[in-house]
Order: structure tokens, then C-alpha cells, then sequence
């Protein structure tokens, strides 16, 4: 029975995805790239890089079961979501 657990656990699929986000300005990107960088450094099943590209700011995950993901996926467009609120409300 271990030896068909085992089995199971090698076929499951990994994942990866990236999402990115374009600010208004260099400072906003800036702030934002620092605020997500010390998420990526937190990750039991994958991990997660955070890159800047002009205002842009890019997160690509990379997790080795697609549970991993989702979840690292929903962790980020939630702080992504905080962020770009804050950004938006003091930009008025």
C-alpha cells in the first residue's frame, strides 16, 4: 500500500504562473516591488521570484503540487490587491 501512496505523490502535477502588475509611476512600482520581495523568501512547496520591469512589477511562482499554487497564487493577488488600493487612495 506505501508503494501506491508513494506512486500517486510522483505523478502530481506541478504548477507555474505569473502575474504582474503596472503602476503609475517608478516610486509606486518601487514601493510595491519592496513590499512583495519578502513574501517570495516564505515557501514550503515551491518558490516565487519578484522582478521589476520599468513600473511593472512581475511575481512568477513556481510550486510542486497545484494545491502549492493556488495558494501562493491567492497570497499574492491578495497583497497585490492591498497595495494597489494604497496606491490608488494616496495618489488622490
Amino acid at each position: 500500500m506505501a508503494g501506491k501512496t508513494q506512486a500517486k505523490n510522483a505523478e502530481s502535477p506541478s504548477g507555474k504562473a505569473s502575474l504582474s502588475l503596472t503602476f503609475p509611476t517608478l516610486s509606486s512600482s518601487k514601493a510595491a516591488y519592496d513590499a512583495l520581495l519578502s513574501e517570495s523568501e516564505f515557501s514550503h512547496r515551491g518558490h516565487s521570484r519578484v522582478r521589476m520591469a520599468g513600473k511593472t512589477v512581475v511575481i512568477e511562482v513556481v510550486a510542486d503540487d497545484l494545491v502549492s499554487l493556488r495558494a501562493s497564487l491567492n497570497s499574492y493577488l491578495r497583497l497585490m490587491h492591498i497595495i494597489k488600493s494604497v496606491d490608488e487612495k494616496t495618489s488622490e
